[in-house]
C-alpha cells in the first residue's frame, strides 16, 4: 500500500467532488454523507475529466459524451453517447481505497 495525501478533509466537504492529481494519475474524489470515494478520474471513452456528480445514485457522468460510471465499482453504468451507429462500449475505470487520516484524505495508489 502507497497511500498519497490529496486534498484536506474540510475542502473537500466543501466542495463534495474534485479531480486531483497523483503522481502520473487524476484521481475522481467524492464525499458523499461521509462516504469517501476514489477512482480514476478521466474517461475510459475519450479520456476527457469526469465531473457531474449524482449523490443519490452514486455515480459520476462525462461532461463530454455522458458516459456514466458507479462510483463504487467503476464500472460504466451508461456507455457514451456518440451516435446511434457508434459501439456501445463499456469500459470500467479503476478504483482505489481511499482514507480521512487526521484531517487529509489519502488514496491508496
Amino acid at each position: 500500500m502507497v497511500w498519497k495525501r490529496t486534498i484536506s478533509a474540510k475542502a473537500l466537504e466543501k466542495a463534495k467532488s474534485v479531480a486531483v492529481k497523483v503522481d502520473d494519475k487524476v484521481i475522481f474524489i467524492a464525499n458523499i454523507n461521509g462516504n469517501l470515494y476514489a477512482m480514476d478520474a478521466v474517461c475510459s471513452h475519450a479520456r476527457c475529466v469526469l465531473g457531474q456528480l449524482d449523490e443519490q445514485k452514486l455515480t459520476v457522468r462525462c461532461p463530454c459524451h455522458h458516459a456514466v460510471f458507479d462510483l463504487k465499482t467503476g464500472a460504466m453504468l451508461e456507455p457514451p453517447y456518440v451516435s446511434p451507429n457508434a459501439p456501445k462500449e463499456k469500459l470500467g475505470l479503476k478504483t482505489y481505497q481511499i482514507r480521512d487520516n487526521i484531517g487529509w484524505i489519502e488514496v491508496d495508489v
